[in-house]
């Protein structure tokens, strides 16, 4: 791979980034947060992949984030009024900002026209045709004169008869200015609006051809500013997202337009004459630039194109790196050989051994410690906040609601939970079918919400929290619920349960996992093909994970998606189960116990419970649900009381409680085939294999014997 692909690579990243920070900014400010810090948030973003796509030389991007740049420039500065119709033109323009990067990024070109309405618009926004719909003063023209000339700053001439104080500046920007993709237009811009100015451009410096660099800056300006209020702090904010990357003198006074034939003076032939030869009257310097100019503006608002926080501070030092995820895999992998081989190392440790070598013993702990804070270390570098899928949500909400004609809002919660990086990116999928299920099957039609005493406007609440060793991914509306009987009737129909079969309301809300299950009669574009909800339990078992579905009628539906944490490194109670070794996750276990003073009972069924403190929860030893042989006597087993599903609890029988470790989680499915009631396996520091216990799919799949 070359140097550029390298760079355009990085670009991409950047742009994947900041095309999802604009998603989050406009997402915000279709609910109503319509601040400055918003505004310039999104002309930030807009500004950066625009200045990228032109290092590229990808025009079709350029020229449509420009336009789209230029209206955002006018919204922060109160040009344009940011109403409904303006939000939603900026969401569409942010999709089509989106393809043109995805068509640049596959070296694909896009339809000549694509955009070009939403481009037009811009234009016609930028130019106060507001076509009706806009609210907003008039919008008045004013001329820069960029005239290149030699300028006297040390002039004694008098102000020109304008009224009000006269201050004169000279800027004049660096390279870095423009590598940064910054636009000196931009500043003469927001100069224009404290006063009449008139605007000089300095060209004495300019090489001949021959010694003509590209990247070179050869032009500075003269500007002189006539207002009553202008003051050389409010000149000064104009170049504070600049300072460092450019000089700038300020003084008061008036310029001095007398010798405007000495401006090009420099060796060789003249750059008249260099144009001619190639294409006589082809160029004609502009002598003046058309501006728009509000009647009333708004104070200069922080967040520049191209700014940092500290102003020119961008360069001190680096506060973040790219590394391939593949990298930092490699790396997880030998923490977790690491952790097997220290596992290893301490089992080889009798008593004999740690009384003779204690050295030996320390050097162990100590490699205990390290192991467990390089562990921790790496997994910090792979988590992610959940953000990065929660903010493609929003837009697929938006889609929903335009497709039912219903009124659907989403509302997020804990989006900056962070979890393992693999575990993120198999979570688009099963939340975009579960986003989909509660707009299409829970949330009702507006005039049905409001017969039933409803708001109109149906909510759906996605939320990410912790809770132990895993993240509770929770998709929560207050729609319809789940219609039971009619669950229980289609299941029949489709051979999903007996005719006679009877079932708790639990199990009739997880048949909407069954494969090719649905309600809906008429097959549309957005369910009905019964292929959807059995995808979300498919992928979600694929990570370790579990789906729970608790339903309310007329109230709503609660779909909890319980991960781990990371896929990498467990922490577990190490059991025995006949001649096997099981290890259960520590994050689900409550606390332990002797059956011997462990309180049984029998349900009418003939299933065993366990009363722990009043409550009953179900038993299952594991002995006979895997099947294996077991000479202990009862009375000297273990019972493992464990967490499942929220406040469900279950009690697991073991024959031997042998500790607790640190284990490296192996994927069944890989390697073998999936087990109902087992969620991967690992390796012990004896070289034998252990299974992990799924302690939700257990207690689901109690009646079930597996073969493990």
């Amino acid at each position: 791979m070359s140097d550029l692909d390298d760079f355009k690579a990085t670009y991409f990243d950047e742009c994947s980034e900041l095309l999802g920070e604009l998603e989050e900014q406009f997402t915000a400010i279709e609910a109503g947060e319509r601040d400055s810090d918003r505004l310039n948030a999104v002309f930030r973003a807009i500004h950066s992949i625009k200045g990228g796509a032109g290092a590229f030389n990808f025009k079709d991007l350029v020229g449509f984030a420009h336009e789209f740049e230029t209206l955002l420039d006018y919204v922060r500065n109160g040009k344009v009024d940011l109403t409904d119709d303006v939000v939603a033109l900026c969401i569409r323009s942010n999709d089509i900002v989106a393809d043109f990067v995805a068509a640049a990024r596959n070296g694909e070109a896009l339809d000549a026209d694509y955009g070009a309405e939403e481009k037009a618009r811009f234009i016609a926004l930028s130019k106060g045709d507001t076509d009706g719909d806009q609210g907003g003063e008039p919008m008045e023209e004013f001329d820069i004169d960029f005239t290149p000339v030699a300028v006297d700053l040390d002039h004694k001439g008098e102000p020109e008869a304008a009224a009000g104080e006269s201050w004169l500046l000279r800027f004049t920007p660096h390279s870095e200015l423009y590598s940064r993709a910054n636009d000196p237009l931009l500043l003469l811009r927001e100069l224009a609006e404290l006063g009449d100015i008139t605007v000089v451009a300095n060209l004495n410096d300019l090489p001949g051809l021959v010694e003509f660099e590209p990247f070179g800056v050869y032009c500075s300006w003269d500007v002189q500013i006539v207002s009553d209020s202008v003051t050389e702090e409010k000149i000064r904010e104009v170049f504070e997202f600049v300072e460092g990357d450019c000089d700038l003198e300020i003084s008061r006074g008036t310029l001095d337009v007398a010798h405007e034939d000495e401006g090009f003076d420099f060796d060789g032939p003249s750059l008249a004459d260099l144009v001619a030869e190639v294409k006589p009257d082809a160029v004609a310097p502009p002598k003046t630039l058309s501006v728009v100019k509000p009647a009333m503006m708004a104070a200069p608002a922080p967040g520049e194109p191209g700014e940092h926080e500290n102003g020119g501070a961008r360069h001190v030092g680096v506060q973040s790196i790219r590394v391939d995820l593949d990298k930092v895999d490699r790396v997880v992998n030998m923490v977790g050989e690491l952790v097997i081989t220290q596992s290893m190392l301490t089992q080889q440790m009798d008593e004999n051994l740690r009384q003779k070598y204690q050295e030996l013993v320390r050097g162990l702990e100590v490699l205990a410690q390290t192991t467990r804070g390089l562990q921790d270390s790496v997994m910090a570098i792979r988590a992610q906040p959940v953000k990065s899928v929660f903010s493609r949500m929003p837009r697929l909400v938006r889609e929903l609601a335009g497709k039912t004609n219903k009124k659907i809002k989403l509302e997020t919660v804990g989006e900056n939970t962070e979890i393992d990086k693999t575990v993120i990116e198999q979570l688009s999928d099963p939340l975009t079918h579960m986003i989909r299920n509660s707009a299409d099957h829970g949330i009702e039609k507006p005039e049905k919400r409001i017969a039933a005493g409803k708001p109109e406007t149906g909510t759906i609440r996605l939320s990410a929290e912790q809770a132990g060793g895993n993240i509770l991914i929770i998709v929560e509306d207050d729609g319809a619920g789940i219609n039971r009987e009619r669950v229980v009737q289609i299941a029949r129909e489709r051979g999903v349960i007996g005719e006679d079969q009877q079932l708790t309301d639990e199990q009739i809300d997880n048949l909407i996992f069954a494969p090719g299950f649905s309600t809906v009669t008429e097959v549309s574009d957005i369910s009905g093909r019964g292929v959807g909800m059995d995808v979300v339990l498919s992928n979600i078992k694929k990570i370790g994970g579990s789906v729970h579905v608790r339903s309310w009628t007329g109230k709503g539906t609660r779909m909890t998606l319980r991960l781990p944490l990371t896929l990498a490194v467990l922490d577990v109670m190490l059991v025995a189960v006949g001649v096997c070794p099981y290890v259960i996750p520590l994050s689900s276990i409550v606390e332990t116990m002797q059956t011997a003073r462990a309180d049984f009972g029998r349900m009418p069924t003939g299933n065993r419970v366990l009363q722990v403190r009043g409550e009953y929860v179900q038993v299952i030893d594991l002995a006979a649900q895997f099947g294996l042989p077991n000479d202990t006597p009862e009375n000297q087993r273990f019972v493992v009381l464990c967490e499942a599903e929220g406040t469900q609890k279950v009690a697991l029988v073991v024959d031997e409680i042998i500790g607790q470790q640190q284990v490296v989680i192996k994927s069944l499915e890989e390697n073998f085939e999936r087990i109902e009631g087992i969620a991967g396996g690992t390796i012990l520091g004896d070289g034998s294999v252990a299974l992990i216990v799924d302690v939700q799919g257990l207690r689901v799949h109690t009646t079930q014997r597996s073969a493990a």
